[in-house]
């Protein structure tokens, strides 16, 4: 059984419906940066099933879409969307090309590392939806005046980070990226990103998940947590808000 402390308790694992494959919808003509996005993808829905197992649990894979515009109507939102999303209605991790090239050119170097993030954080958010959390959170937020439900997302945005964190430390372990000493390198591109394109919505436009959630040296600190540890224990961002420590 997976708890927050003291107010929030998560669904036992066990409780979780069997493991069924997800499958990408491929766009017509890929870029190199959807490619090595679609690769990504692969690896971190690996890792997951292995690690729930390991938990005790059963996985369902998430499902890999990209984003056509004009798209209207993803998700139940009417707006157009636009950057990086889960949804947790279909079980899909959204992406948008131009995002994740804009991702790989900034990143320069650590392109694969930027790209993982961005990817394992929206699959964190499906691991989030499976074990209970999600549900528990937009239950407290609904409760809670504007800023404590401001918090309560930040706290979970920034525990999708560790778990990212948990998948990137994997991932470093075999060869399917690099870890460098200074990952702010990685994720400090992509909130840029996803700062500018918040600046710069159309009317009607929408982002769901631009990313910039916290501060920085809160989304390193996370980060560094899970990958640093490689504990899932460890991504209790939770407690750590209740105690002070976010």
């Amino acid at each position: 059984m997976f708890r927050f402390r003291r107010r929030y308790t998560l669904i036992a694992m066990a409780s979780l419906l069997p493991a069924a494959s997800g499958t990408a919808a491929v766009p017509s003509s890929a870029s190199v940066a959807t490619q090595m996005s679609e690769t990504l993808f692969r690896d971190i829905d690996t890792f997951w099933s292995q690690q729930i197992a390991s938990l005790g649990g059963r996985y369902r894979s998430p499902k890999l879409a990209y984003l056509a515009q004009p798209m209207h109507g993803v998700c139940g939102v009417q707006a157009t969307l636009t950057g990086p999303f889960y949804c947790p209605v279909n079980e899909t991790v959204y992406l948008d090309p131009l995002f994740v090239q804009q991702v790989a050119e900034r990143a320069r170097d650590e392109k694969m590392l930027a790209l993982g993030y961005v990817i394992a954080h929206e699959v964190a958010h499906h691991i989030q939806n499976l074990i209970g959390t999600t549900g528990v959170v937009n239950q407290a937020r609904s409760r809670s005046t504007p800023e404590l439900a401001n918090r309560i997302l930040t706290t979970m945005e920034l525990q999708a980070d560790c778990y990212a964190g948990l998948w990137a430390r994997r991932a470093a372990t075999v060869g399917t990226i690099s870890l460098p000493t200074d990952t702010s390198k990685a994720l400090d591109p992509v909130a840029a990103i996803g700062r500018e394109r918040q600046l710069h919505l159309a009317a009607g436009q929408e982002m769901l998940d631009p990313l910039t959630h916290g501060i920085a040296t809160q989304r390193l600190k996370w980060f560094r947590r899970g990958s640093d540890s490689g504990r899932f224990d460890d991504c209790d961002t939770f407690s750590a808000n209740s105690n002070g420590d976010l």
